[in-house]
């Protein structure tokens, strides 16, 4: 008979980290959730307020393109700074000011007499939202040790679908009835709200202090380039930056599609728009139990997160290519869905794979340099796409030329994830390399 003090870390080592109760764990998950929820919903309104936008300042495709792409000028850059930061400050706090940061961008807008403040909101928008994904996922991952990270991980990333699910018909009811200026404002009230709450919620947790099967405990590093240059983090890279040029253009760009190019009604396209988020968040969260319980039944990362993940990714890509070429309705929004849905699969996936291969000092620096890489995607889509559909005879044939680079580049990422992406394998050879800190200077090169 084992001793209780023995059973008690065994259920701790099944469940959970040593040091973490249930509550505390999952509390902090769904305040994630939420945060992602509201990180989507800050995105997704100029989208859905993009015609009465567009008609009050006189914007033209691409100048909409442009204020679009602004969102992104900056993103990138803080994404990598504050993931550096990342070490020596608390997630906790990190998490709240970038909330905070959304909340006054949002009130902003509200007294936007021109199109100067809606530029300079976004910018600012952008900013402070790239590293919210990348932040959240770090201190959902210091509760949990690897092989229980799938879950949280959907369910973070998902949060953006359930954004999208949610806001999407409340924000297009108060847009229509109250005007688009009501649903910015709407959004900051709910980040207000939100930040309060994380204030007593929100805390770090202990993980990164407990042993994993792949790195050793601890805060040893390696040289950033042993990470980003192995073959499981540039397998995944790929497919992520076309996953992620897909959610740009979901958020930006598809209502506007279904209005202009397939003549559907503001209601009638956000209800449309609304689908591929359901699906996002039943795909996202169905992938992450499937990969857990892959993982709990003893099979191998490679198969459960890189074979999989890849598989899905390149389904999304097919879609996403065979779009343009429908005309029957009811088979073009199943490609819709399709198309559009499997992104969240694919960041869920992909950062947890990177936390896999990482030492978890540098975690939240490596998941920061992923997204500050991958979302140079997001700086260029939404631009793109407005000079392809300006340039074009009409709608339909340049969102048919925009449509098809994502495709591609979703198509093969998920071969290139089910072929390279080895993470037991990477994560021996970056731990072998790890020293502890007072030893190790070659990170600081």
């Amino acid at each position: 008979m084992k001793p209780a003090g023995t059973r008690q870390r065994s259920v701790a080592a099944t469940d959970g980290v040593a040091g973490s109760s249930w509550l505390r764990r999952w509390s902090v998950v769904v305040m994630l959730l939420l945060f992602m929820l509201i990180n989507y919903g800050d995105k997704t309104v100029l989208g859905l307020a993009a015609r009465p936008i567009m008609h009050e300042f006189g914007l033209s495709p691409s100048q909409y393109g442009l204020l679009s792409s602004s969102f992104f000028f900056l993103f990138s850059v803080c994404a990598l700074g504050v993931g550096l930061a990342s070490s020596r400050i608390s997630t906790r706090w990190i998490l709240l000011v970038l909330a905070l940061v959304w909340a006054v961008t949002q009130v902003s807008v509200v007294a936007a007499g021109g199109i100067g403040l809606l530029l300079a909101s976004r910018i600012v928008l952008g900013a402070a939202e790239g590293p919210a994904q990348p932040m959240a996922l770090h201190a959902a991952h210091s509760w949990f040790p690897n092989t229980k990270r799938n879950i949280p991980s959907a369910l973070i990333v998902g949060g953006g679908a359930l954004g999208g699910a949610i806001a999407t018909p409340l924000l297009t009811v108060v847009i229509v009835h109250f005007g688009w200026r009501a649903a910015f404002l709407t959004m900051f009230l709910v980040g207000c709200v939100w930040c309060l709450l994380w204030l007593v919620i929100g805390r770090d947790g202990p993980a990164d202090q407990a042993p994993a099967a792949a790195v050793p405990a601890g805060t040893g590093r390696v040289p950033y380039r042993r990470i980003l240059l192995s073959g499981t983090w540039l397998g995944g890279f790929v497919g992520a930056f076309g996953a992620y040029w897909t959610s740009t253009l979901m958020v930006a760009w598809l209502p506007p599609y279904l209005e202009t190019a397939l003549g559907y009604s503001t209601a009638e396209a956000a209800a449309i728009t609304t689908i591929p988020w359901v699906a996002g968040l039943i795909l996202t969260f169905a992938h992450g139990a499937i990969t857990q319980w892959l993982l709990h039944l003893g099979v191998p990362s490679r198969i459960a997160r890189g074979v999989l993940g890849g598989g899905v990714l390149l389904l999304a890509g097919v879609a996403m290519l065979l779009l343009p070429l429908v005309t029957q309705p009811a088979l073009r929004i199943v490609l819709i869905a399709l198309a559009f849905s499997f992104h969240g699969v694919t960041f869920a996936n992909g950062q947890t794979v990177n936390s896999e291969i990482s030492p978890p000092a540098q975690r939240g620096a490596v998941l920061s340099v992923s997204v500050a890489l991958v979302t140079v995607a997001g700086l260029l889509a939404p631009y793109l796409t407005g000079r392809f559909v300006e340039a074009a005879d009409r709608p339909a044939a340049g969102f048919a030329t925009a449509f098809a680079i994502p495709g591609i580049l979703m198509a093969a990422g998920g071969l290139a994830a089910m072929i390279f992406v080895r993470p037991e394998r990477d994560a021996r050879r970056i731990a072998a390399l790890a020293l502890p800190l007072p030893e190790n200077r070659e990170t600081a090169r």
